[in-house]
């Protein structure tokens, strides 16, 4: 007795998994519904999400958060490209003696001053 109610249970749990198996694997009739019912509602879906979207790029919060990350994005790119510029200017610099002399002239007369 206890042998038959085994093999019911495995049978009875078997059959639920297959079933779930088909219904809800891929291109299985399930998938299949949900489909075709999300391409019936194609126009109603896009008109929400836009809808959402518009809201959210016309939102003040969205502007000032996508104005700032511009900022520091632009701020980082002008600094990293101004970097290697100021250095190669003043490398230009050092390479002139004369230069290089008032340079070392300023620098002196500053830390005298402090």
């Amino acid at each position: 007795m206890d042998l038959q109610k085994q093999i019911l249970d495995s049978v009875n749990g078997a059959m639920a998994a297959a079933i779930t198996q088909e219904l809800v694997g891929y291109n299985k009739p399930l998938s299949q519904l949900t489909a075709s019912v999300i391409d019936a509602h194609k126009n109603e879906l896009f008109n929400i999400i836009d809808c959402e979207v518009t809201q959210l790029i016309c939102g003040d919060d969205f502007r000032a958060i996508i104005k700032a990350e511009l900022n520091k994005n632009l701020a980082k790119v002008l600094i990293q490209r101004m970097g290697g510029e100021m250095e190669k200017q003043v490398n230009q610099l050092k390479q002139n003696p004369q230069t290089r002399a008032k340079i070392t002239l300023a620098i002196s007369e500053i830390i005298e001053s402090l």
